[in-house]
């Protein structure tokens, strides 16, 4: 009896790893070690009293082999015919799940928030295109536009590509629901069967959203190059779609993990890098620039592009039916975050966004500072500047690029606003203002610890304004990068003065702009919100959001009177200095409200007690 109870356990615990593998999809090498286990174990049926002699020796019957591999065939189908009820289940799980969340939606308010949607998106369209303008440029600039314009598109889709492997590096972009990840990817269905669905649904929305940012860009194109509206809108959609499966294609292989990880990020920075030496000039040719060809069919028609446009739909569909090799653990952290994420960004809690966005990527900063090694002296004289300074030390590679790049494209964007495309102005404020927040880190960081900030023997609004120095000279080494891009693109004695100026203002301002966001409040008070109407409440909350990184913008506007007076053929330095010093003393007032914002606050409450 003790021998057949053992048998029994072995049995079990042989099922249960086999079911474990039947739910990873491994059927063949499934149904090969339940026959080897019903070849080489004997029956764990209790033997009957009869079949046993008086001396105690087992005369059980043998196994027969025919009988267990016959038993094992139809183990077989009956789990084909589970899986397939299981996902016929599922399906319909999924359906009354989906109807349930529609059916506690008003169908008045969703076609309203449909229709508000698009009002929006057809006037920011209307809007932007009328401050574009509709003045051609010239035909030495049609020239260049139509040599390095593919170049540069080229580089936008490379880097979109290595964005979508770093994301499938993180079991992206796929963002399933908690019961997905913890009931159907552990249930005995393929996982592909279970992942096809929002997969699909994922690749469809990131294709139709960049065939829509692509139709926008190409409309914007339109207003400055010759070629009809209706063309540049559809190769700008046709260039947005392609550049967006191409990445999601990319996202999804990379998290199936079918293909070897470090084999894909190296493919994706080789055309990362070569694009660049491609817009340095050191190469007359990169892959990319062929998709990139894509959006300027209007000036230069080749059917040699739709070779990359038929790769990237070619990666999606492949990404598509090898999804099923996502990881579990990956897909359960990217879930946890991702939810927080979302209830963040509900909440206005900009602090918790980008702390979330941080761990979702994955960023791990150094154990040790690159600048340790600074001055006892000039530590013990400016202990805030000096901590400050340690911690950029210790930023990981990926966030030093991150920085980089965005103060290049800040660079880009408004030497193109000095070009004549003046929306590129909003761009590259956004880019500043993104960065800031980045560098900001160390405000951050004290604003978050309270208590600790309360320990220190100065006062907390003179530790606060302290922090904002070194962010102030770290944007300013940013600017001067992208400064350096922009002169060696056209070098000029207006452009370094010019952007020297713009420099200084951008840098005071990114940095002005991200501490309003971290400095104040992420939620309204509940008192103060009690207290004041809802057509009060709405504008301040508009207010609060959009007030930061329009701080950021009014940093680059130098630029634009520079241009105007360039325009008119007058000096251009004079009107931006004139900018300058009221953008700098803008930029100084935040930094004394940093300085002076809880005594504020409390003068004020004290106030509206007394009157209370």
């Amino acid at each position: 009896m003790l021998q057949s109870t053992g048998i029994v356990n072995t049995r079990e615990d042989s099922r249960f790893h086999i079911s474990a593998h039947l739910c990873a999809g491994g059927t063949d090498s499934a149904r090969a070690a339940w026959r080897s286990i019903l070849k080489g174990l004997p029956d764990p049926t209790p033997p009957d009293i009869s079949d046993t002699d008086p001396l105690g020796t087992d005369s059980s019957p043998s196994v027969d082999l025919n009988e267990a591999a016959s038993a094992a065939l139809a183990d077989d189908a009956q789990n084909s015919v589970d899986q397939q009820t299981s996902a016929a289940a599922m399906d319909e799980m999924r359906s009354a799940r989906r109807r349930r969340r529609i059916g506690d939606v008003a169908w008045g308010d969703l076609a309203y928030r449909v229709y508000t949607t698009a009002l929006a998106c057809l006037v920011f369209a209307v809007f932007a295109s009328g401050w574009v303008g509709d003045s051609e440029l010239s035909a030495a600039s049609q020239t260049s536009a139509q040599k390095f314009g593919p170049v540069w598109a080229g580089l936008f889709a490379g880097l979109v590509l290595l964005l979508g492997v770093r994301s499938g590096t993180r079991a992206g972009p796929i963002a399933l629901e908690s019961a997905d990840v913890y009931h159907l990817l552990l249930a005995p269905i393929s996982r592909s069967r279970v992942l096809r669905r929002p997969a699909v649904g994922v690749v469809g929305y990131g294709v139709a959203t960049g065939m829509a940012v692509g139709a926008l860009v190409g409309s914007l194109c339109s207003q400055r190059l010759p070629g009809n509206t209706f063309e540049w809108m559809l190769s700008g959609a046709l260039f947005g779609g392609a550049a967006a499966a191409l990445s999601l294609g990319a996202a999804l292989i990379t998290a199936s993990r079918r293909v070897p990880r470090p084999w894909i990020e190296l493919l994706a920075w080789a055309l990362l890098i070569a694009s660049v030496v491609a817009v340095a000039g050191y190469s007359p040719f990169a892959p990319l620039t062929l998709l990139g060809q894509i959006l300027f069919w209007p000036l230069s028609f080749s059917l040699l592009p739709l070779v990359l446009v038929a790769l990237a739909m070619i990666l999606a569909v492949v990404g598509l039916r090898i999804v099923g090799g996502l990881s579990i653990e990956l897909a359960q952290r990217r879930t946890r975050l991702v939810g927080q994420l979302r209830f963040a960004v509900t909440q206005q809690d900009l602090r918790s966004v980008l702390l979330l966005r941080k761990q979702l990527a994955s960023e791990r900063p150094r154990n040790k500072s690159r600048f340790a090694r600074l001055p006892i002296r000039f530590g013990g004289r400016f202990p805030v500047f000096t901590r400050d300074v340690q911690s950029f030390g210790r930023w990981p590679a990926v966030r030093v690029l991150r920085v980089t790049v965005l103060g290049l494209g800040a660079a880009l964007c408004l030497y193109g606003a000095w070009s004549g495309t003046t929306p590129l102005v909003l761009l590259a404020g956004l880019c500043t203002y993104v960065a800031g927040l980045d560098v900001i880190e160390p405000l951050a960081q004290e604003v978050d610890h309270p208590m600790m900030l309360a320990s220190y023997p100065e006062p907390a609004g003179v530790i606060l304004q302290r922090h904002l120095v070194a962010p102030v000279f770290v944007m300013v080494l940013v600017g001067s990068e992208g400064l350096l891009l922009v002169w060696l693109l056209h070098p000029s004695v207006n452009i370094i003065a010019i952007g020297a100026i713009t420099v200084i203002t951008a840098a005071t301002t990114a940095v002005a702009g991200a501490s309003i966001s971290v400095v104040s409040e992420a939620v309204l008070d509940a008192g103060d919100a009690a207290m004041m109407p809802p057509e009060v409440t709405g504008p301040r909350v508009v207010i609060r959001t959009l007030w930061p990184p329009l701080v950021a913008v009014i940093g680059v506007t130098p630029i634009l009177v520079a241009q105007r007076a360039m325009r008119l053929g007058n000096d251009p330095i004079p009107p931006a200095l004139t900018l300058a010093i009221p953008i700098l003393v803008l930029a100084g007032i935040v930094f004394m409200w940093v300085k002076y914002r809880e005594d504020l606050h409390r003068t004020m409450g004290e106030a509206m007690g007394a009157k209370t």
